[in-house]
């Protein structure tokens, strides 16, 4: 039976959910280890993905893109962060901000699928 990322990434965020720095340390040093012996260190990405969207969802944390033609400034930066927290329900939001000159007017914003 072949284990999936998103498996791995389950497992790895139970095995250090609520640990001190120095056990997630040790925990994370024993995962690679595991996945070097089995050959597994080409789908270290897919796990670190996986596992980036596990730990969002459980600590309600939420990435998003804002893209506009000629960049935003701080105070809209906020706003859009507050308007996607309350959209989302999340406690935290992550806004990426993208410039794009092909856009004519206004912002883009993307969040969860």
């Amino acid at each position: 039976m072949k284990i999936k990322p998103k498996q791995f990434a389950l497992s790895l965020y139970e095995a250090i959910d609520g640990k001190t720095s120095a056990r997630v340390k040790s925990v994370i040093e024993k995962f690679v280890e595991l996945l070097a012996e089995k050959n597994m260190l080409t789908k270290a990405d897919k796990i670190s993905s996986e596992f980036i969207k596990i730990w969002n969802e459980k600590h309600g944390i939420v990435e998003a893109s804002a893209t506009s033609a000629n960049g935003l400034d701080k105070a809209s930066i906020k706003l859009l962060e507050n308007y996607i927290a309350e959209l989302s329900g999340a406690k935290e939001v992550v806004l990426n901000e993208k410039i794009d000159k092909n856009i004519l007017g206004g912002v883009v914003i993307r969040y969860s699928d």
